[in-house]
């Protein structure tokens, strides 16, 4: 139980370390596991470990029938019922399925070798037809073959002799075609000098446009540069620049002033010289003050933290001493409560003994056996009085009552205490850390009062920076007539910035000048060249023209052929004349090859293509029948193997059959079970007359006769049922029955053995005669558990795990 949450959980110990196996997460696989790892399911373990309380009791007294009703469901043997019922089922497919091979042979019929060999034979003949129609369908397909391919070179002279008559009738364009693409070629050799006239004279007019800009350009520079040179003043810009190199410690000042949280404005009748590093102390003695009054504060709160400390934990020992004596106290109360119930409980089992005996005393005859123990009565015993059982009864229950709340009583208190002293060591921790709190902080207070040494209050120290800064707020205002730095130094920026452009204008138009000068001049020279080039080249394109024979540019302009046009006419022109050369090369062999010969006309060539057809048609019938033959041959093959097989299968069922109808038949008559059941009950108590015999000291043993348990006692050789046997000697029987069926079932898997007895039910002498038989209990190396109530026979046992319940819950410990 982990939480409130039930868990399974298996572990293993690897390398002295108990892990926890990966089965525990899913239960149907630690189920499976924990089967494997113990040899047992669940059932099987409660039948083994788990001796139920009464249960072998009843075994040993009661009837046979009980008894065989306890051992079926000890030895599971429920399953026979279903096996039973199961065989009933195999029997019945059984049957079914060996009427249907009697019917699957019926309806195979009568099947021989002799139909199959005829069979063959047919087949044999039709093979030969089917080669012999292959080969002919050969040679069919090899004569068509022929007749097509010399129908083909016929045609194809056909088509040759037209392309020649078509190549002829397109000569002359071709030749017309030739003499345009030599005239193109020419134009395209001397574009590129037309094209360079006509760029020349292009520039000649750009050049003479650029030239006339640039003036026009000139004359404007030279006016806006008289009008700059009158409205820029050169020493007013030198005074501003000077001005303006004060600006940046007045900057400071009033930076100064902002920073330490004075004003332009401020003014004091006794003011003091600036100084900033005695304005820098005086500021950090401010923050002092205040640290200081703060560190005050947490020191008052450090005390108060640890005088709570110190009551709690007054008050935690104070509780704890008092628990401790209640707690001795109840122990005592306890121990003493206890005593009395056992007496009281020994008082009342011998008072119920007494009043049980007195029952019985006049059924006793001297000379006649005893209904109880079966002894001969030699003398009556004297009569018993009455007693006060029921005055004994409530006060054991009164006893047991009163012990039960002192006992919960004591639980409850030892909780409290273990609480307490749980939070005992959290107390003194909480106490020493206020005693270390408040350490802290007068250590921290002692050290802002050695820094604040030599100042009277927060008060003076303010009164001073006030004097101060009044007298930086004064300068500033004399410096700055009033005026922010910030605005002064502004306006003293916009004018040095108007002049500073001024500067820059002027400046730029000079350098502008210059340069326009110095364009106009190139400019000017530029046309002059371009025009005696121009002349130049016009002279040397008009020879070129006559030369070639245009009588103008226009006349090339003409003839001209774009390279894509010209491209695709050559290529043309080229696909024309290797058309002749191939029409020619592959008509005249196929003329002299064919010369002589009758071409193939198109009835000869379906004339036999209707032949193989006719051929194609025969082989394919005749392997329509070879086929229909191979699967009747294969049919007859199979349902030949298939008879033999059924038969056999048939004889196999025969025998099957047999064995599951004898083997139906001792179950319906629980001959198989009782075989079972007997087997079982003789080992059981050969088994439990050797644990008896070493319990009672080689006295008694136990026999089956006639389906009832019969004690022998040794002592006096006598035989009696066991429903004679006493208390204390039944229970000795009933644990050798228990003991050795634990080891029947469980086959020494598991060292272990759990016995739930009802303890409580024996008297005194029947307790002690258990008590000592638990003793001496041979367990071969297992370990025993005993589950009981009984105090006293708990306290005779070597090792004990108690479990106790109070109102936070059961709780188990080792006692």
């Amino acid at each position: 139980m982990v939480g409130r949450e039930n868990q399974h959980r298996l572990e293993r110990l690897e390398n002295g370390q108990w892990k926890t196996d990966p089965a525990s997460e899913r239960v149907r696989e630690l189920d499976e596991k924990l089967v494997r790892i113990l040899g047992m399911d669940y059932e099987a373990f409660t039948r083994a470990i788990l001796l139920p309380q009464g249960q072998f009791d009843l075994f040993l007294r009661g009837s046979d029938k009980e008894r065989r009703a306890t051992l079926v469901a000890l030895y599971g043997l429920e399953s026979l019922g279903e096996m039973a019922k199961r065989v009933a089922e195999r029997l019945k497919a059984l049957v079914e399925k060996k009427a249907a091979l009697e019917g699957e042979l019926k309806a195979l019929g009568e099947v021989c070798e002799e139909e199959l060999e005829r069979l063959e034979e047919v087949l044999a003949q039709l093979r030969k037809d089917e080669v012999r129609l292959q080969e002919e369908i050969q040679r069919a397909k090899k004569d068509l073959e022929a007749l097509r391919g010399l129908e083909k070179k016929f045609e194809e002279l056909g088509r040759l002799r037209r392309r020649k008559e078509s190549w002829e009738r397109a000569q002359p364009e071709m030749e017309t075609l030739s003499r345009q693409l030599e005239q193109a070629k020419k134009a395209r050799a001397l574009r590129p000098y037309v094209e360079g006239l006509q760029a020349l004279e292009s520039d000649f007019s750009e050049a003479q446009a650029q030239l006339q800009q640039t003036q026009n350009r000139l004359g404007s520079l030279e006016r806006r540069l008289a009008e700059l040179r009158r409205e820029y003043q050169p020493e007013r810009l030198e005074a501003l620049k000077g001005q303006l190199a004060g600006i940046e410690a007045l900057r400071l000042k009033e930076d100064a002033l902002k920073r330490y949280g004075g004003r332009l404005d401020l003014r004091h009748p006794a003011p003091l010289p600036f100084d900033e590093d005695r304005m820098q102390f005086l500021r950090e003695a401010e923050g002092l003050f205040k640290q200081k009054e703060q560190a005050q504060d947490r020191l008052a709160q450090a005390e108060r933290r640890l005088e709570q400390a110190r009551r709690e934990l007054e008050e935690a020992q104070k509780k704890r001493e008092a628990l401790q004596k209640e707690i001795e106290t109840l122990k005592q109360q306890g121990q003493e409560k206890r005593e009395a119930h056992q007496k009281a409980e020994a008082w009342l089992e011998a008072e119920r003994v007494r009043q049980g005996l007195a029952q019985y005393h006049p059924h006793l005859r001297p000379g006649e056996p005893c209904p109880l123990c079966g002894q001969t009565v030699d003398r009556l015993p004297p009569r018993p009085e009455g007693g006060e059982l029921e005055r004994l009864e409530r006060e054991v229950k009164s006893l047991k009552d009163e012990l039960d709340r002192l006992r919960e009583r004591y639980a409850t208190q030892r909780g409290h205490l273990k609480g307490l002293e749980e939070a005992l060591p959290n107390l003194q921790k909480q106490l020493e850390e206020a005693q270390g709190s408040r350490a802290s902080a007068e250590d921290e207070l002692r050290s802002l009062e050695a820094r604040l040494w030599g100042l009277a209050s927060l008060e003076a120290v303010q009164e001073e920076q006030q004097q101060r800064l009044a007298s930086l707020a004064e300068e500033l205002h004399r410096a700055t007539q009033g005026k922010k730095a910030e605005d002064l130094e502004r306006r003293l920026k916009d004018e040095l910035k108007h002049l500073s452009t001024l500067e820059k204008q002027v400046m730029q138009a000079e350098e502008e000048l210059r340069h326009l000068q110095n364009e106009e001049r190139g400019a000017s020279a530029r046309v002059e060249t371009q025009a005696k080039q121009l002349e130049q080249q016009r002279a040397v394109v008009q020879a070129l023209l006559e030369a070639a024979g245009f009588e103008s540019p226009a006349a090339l302009e003409q003839a001209w052929m774009e390279e894509e046009e010209l491209v695709a006419q050559e290529r043309r022109l080229e696909a024309h004349r290797q058309e002749g050369l191939e029409v020619s090369t592959r008509l005249r062999p196929l003329e002299e090859e064919l010369a002589g010969q009758s071409p193939v006309t198109l009835e000869q060539v379906r004339a036999q293509e209707q032949k193989l057809q006719g051929l194609e048609m025969a082989l394919r019938e005749a392997q329509r029948t070879l086929g229909a033959k191979e699967a009747q041959l294969e049919d007859l093959r199979e349902r030949l193997k298939r008879r033999q097989e059924a038969l056999k299968e048939k004889a196999e069922l025969d025998q099957k059959t047999d064995l599951w109808e004898k083997l139906a038949k001792d179950l319906r008559a629980d001959r198989f079970p009782d075989y079972l059941l007997e087997r079982y009950q003789r080992g059981l108590v050969r088994r439990a007359s050797e644990l008896i015999q070493a319990l009672s000291q080689n006295r008694y043993t136990l026999e089956l006769a006639r389906g009832e348990y019969q004690v022998l006692d040794r002592w006096t050789e006598a035989q009696r049922p066991v429903r004679t046997l006493s208390g204390g000697e039944s229970f000795m029987a009933s644990l050798s029955l228990a003991l050795s069926l634990s080891e029947h079932l469980s086959q020494g898997r598991i060292g272990a053995l759990f016995l739930d007895e009802g303890f409580g039910t024996l008297d005194a002498e029947s307790l002690e005669q258990v008590a000592g038989i638990l003793e001496t209990l041979p367990t071969q190396g297992r370990l025993v558990g005993i589950v009981t109530h009984v105090e006293t026979l708990a306290e005779r046992l070597p090792a004990r795990l108690r479990v106790e319940k109070s109102p936070k819950g059961s709780r188990a410990y080792w006692d």
